[in-house]
């Protein structure tokens, strides 16, 4: 029996689901955006597992703050001898230092995409756990996309800034298709960005609103980035998936 009440009842395979109980909705035709139940439903599928999130990002915020301290401390050290003293940097400690930059960048990448991936496998109702945060699998077309995106939004900032901005609205949704159907290709995904942003130009900018708020508030609160960051992955991901069609699940 169909629910008024429930916008995702009418999907083909979703009732005879306790009104209790999250429901997937079945992959099919692009569905409009609707930029509060994104959030609504972001919120929902991050506090389903929220203390899993926050352990992800304190583990690499340790080891960033202490790969910092390694990479800080020998210039650090050098500044306090004085100029008469100072003693310039060996190419041992130059490598070293090039080396730990390089890990802390490498170990930021992967963090970032699987932060991604985890959102849309948040939303869709997929297990997720801390090693899926670190994971290298299947990061190759997702790095890729990750890339092209910054570089095409770049240089539109680069064309009087205003073709940047449209850029980076226009490719909002590229690193959730990229994990979300990473079959299609990167042409397919950045015209499935594309295409969910022009079929719905209101509630896009909703979003990226909603987006600006929450990144304020995590920074005025500071601990707060630890909810506020992964919630905005978790929205951003459910919208993406919305507007593509893709399957996902509804939480009540």
């Amino acid at each position: 029996m169909t629910r008024p009440e429930d916008p995702y009842a009418a999907n083909p395979g979703y009732p005879g689901y306790p009104a209790d109980l999250p429901r997937p909705v079945p992959p099919g035709e692009p569905r409009p955006l609707d930029a509060v139940e994104s959030l609504t439903q972001g919120t929902k599928a991050l506090f389903s597992n929220v203390l899993l999130w926050v352990l992800a990002m304190l583990i690499v915020l340790a080891v960033t703050v202490i790969l910092t301290v390694v990479l800080v401390a020998p210039v650090a050290l050098r500044e306090y001898a004085g100029e008469e003293q100072a003693v310039a940097l060996s190419p041992a400690t130059v490598a070293a230092l090039v080396l730990v930059w390089l890990i802390v960048f490498v170990l930021g990448m992967v963090w970032t995409l699987n932060v991604y991936r985890n959102a849309v496998r948040q939303v869709q109702g997929d297990p997720v756990d801390l090693s899926d945060f670190f994971r290298l699998r299947e990061l190759g077309v997702p790095f890729v996309a990750y890339v092209l995106m910054g570089l095409v939004t770049f240089v539109g900032m680069l064309l009087l800034v205003i073709p940047g901005l449209v850029a980076a609205v226009l490719l909002m949704f590229v690193p959730y298709l990229a994990f979300s159907r990473p079959e299609s290709g990167l042409s397919g995904i950045f015209r499935g960005s594309v295409d969910i942003v022009r079929a719905n130009p209101g509630h896009s900018l909703l979003l990226i609103l909603f987006s600006l708020l929450l990144n304020a508030v995590g920074s005025l609160t500071v601990v707060g980035v630890l909810i506020t960051a992964p919630l905005n992955a978790c929205m951003m991901a459910h919208a993406a998936l919305q507007g593509s069609g893709d399957r996902l699940v509804h939480r009540p």
